[in-house]
């Protein structure tokens, strides 16, 4: 972050102060009281396990020169901003700060593919750019916030992922960031609980649209049945395409596809992706369209593509004894259709499924648990393994699973189970916790 006057910080976020202050350029901004460094100011922001309030004063131990709180706060130790809502106010500054150093943004959202996307665009863009993006993938208000503000004034493209589970929440996010170009990566049905049908995704995530500034670029996926409607919905003509199925701007082709990685082919030029499910391949193509667009070098652009690979929970795939495919941080109806379709595929002699609820489903729950084992029923995985409340369905239909309530029991029935040389696929919501498996299979069997 450069350092910007705290007038100006005072000023963005409407606070009112507790005394007379220096108007002192501030170093930094920081909601961690355990990281915060010497003349930065601390934003006690409250969550549902956490309240920053009560760390304050030992943010002012730590250095901080003042700190940003609610109006109702009781303490009067050190420099105090006080306004209506701490989270409120980190937003106004980080927007503030975007308009002051006027770097270019582009913005990623979608049902699925954010993350890895993000990495690629951000990635391929760093070869001519300055480039920062998203840190991790903490795509809600604090996040993007925070990652806003690791800008300098050398920074030149900010690639930031935004996420939503309701209504509205796109279009605030995105008044924060206020981009110049944005991507939506697929509408599925992720969060649908909130929603009454995937066309009210749709919206919600096209509300990025009514914020675009500048060049107002759309990148969208041409194999989404919802690319027609979003195209219509835009207020641009500026809309570049990607597809696998259908004829875009950039189309690509898997030709290769092995355990841990696939090959795809796009105008000609052979591109490696070390990811276990080709699904991926169109996180591949918006990077190709942006490399495109911004006159990346094709050999720089196969480098990058060739070098992301799965994050943590996230498809990472780990071979020693057993192969274990990781994706217990998140479960929606396509993504886990892609990934037991793709995993049926790998020529390994015995397969085992672990996969827990499907989360945020609402009323659309007990027909996306049905639906799943419905298809794995179908497919050749020889054991299915549920865990949690609502995927025992999964299990009943697919006619070959058993259902856990209990985490332990589960992990005694693996132990029985696997085998040297056995594939487990792993995916749930978060609410299941299924890194707990990940990490017992790492410990017990490699």
């Amino acid at each position: 972050m450069e350092r910007v006057k705290l007038s100006e910080i005072i000023h963005w976020c409407k606070g009112k102060i507790n005394k007379e202050f220096k108007d002192l350029l501030i170093e930094g901004i920081s909601t961690d009281s355990r990281q915060i460094k010497k003349g930065e100011i601390f934003i006690a922001l409250k969550g549902e396990k956490y309240d920053g309030h009560n760390f304050v004063e030992e943010a002012f131990k730590k250095g901080a020169f003042a700190a940003i709180v609610s109006e109702n706060y009781k303490g009067d130790l050190g420099l105090l901003i006080r306004v209506k809502e701490p989270l409120y106010a980190l937003n106004e500054i980080s927007k503030n700060y975007r308009i002051k150093i006027n770097m270019k943004v582009i913005t990623i959202t979608g049902s699925d593919g954010k993350t890895t996307t993000k990495e690629i665009v951000k990635n391929v863009l760093s070869e001519k750019f300055n480039t920062i993006g998203t840190i991790g993938n903490f795509n809600n208000q604090i996040g993007l916030s925070l990652s806003i503000l690791q800008a300098n004034y050398k920074t030149e493209i900010g690639v930031f992922e935004i996420g939503m589970n309701k209504k509205g929440e796109v279009d605030y996010l995105s008044k924060i960031c206020l981009p110049n170009t944005c991507v939506i990566t697929n509408i599925g049905v992720a969060h649908i609980g909130f929603f009454k049908n995937r066309r009210e995704i749709a919206d919600a995530k096209s509300e990025v649209f009514n914020n675009l500034v500048s060049e107002k670029d759309i990148f969208l996926n041409k194999d989404s049945d919802f690319f027609d409607y979003l195209k219509r919905k835009a207020n641009t003509t500026n809309i570049f395409s990607i597809g696998v199925k259908k004829k875009a701007d950039i189309n690509g082709k898997i030709i290769e596809e092995g355990l841990d990685f696939f090959i795809f082919e796009s105008s000609g030029e052979k591109y490696k992706m070390h990811f276990w499910n080709p699904s991926f391949i169109y996180s591949g193509l918006f990077g190709i369209a942006f490399g495109e667009k911004f006159s990346i070098s094709k050999e720089y652009i196969k480098d990058v593509i060739s070098e992301i690979k799965p994050l943590s929970g996230r498809g990472e795939f780990i071979n020693n004894k057993i192969f274990i495919i990781d994706e217990s941080y998140n479960s929606n109806p396509y993504s886990l259709k892609n990934s037991l379709l793709s995993f049926e595929r790998k020529r390994i002699e015995k397969k085992i499924a672990i996969l827990g609820d499907m989360a945020e489903l609402g009323k659309f729950s007990k027909f996306y648990h049905q639906y799943i084992g419905k298809l794995i029923k179908n497919l050749r995985i020889n054991i299915i393994f549920t865990f949690g409340k609502e995927s025992k369905i999964i299990s009943e239909l697919s006619g070959r699973g058993k259902h856990f309530y209990d985490i332990e029991e589960l992990k005694k029935e693996l132990k029985c189970k696997i085998k040297r040389g056995d594939a487990v696929f792993i995916k749930g919501s978060r609410i299941n916790k299924l890194e707990q498996i990940v990490d017992f299979l790492k410990k017990d069997f490699i």
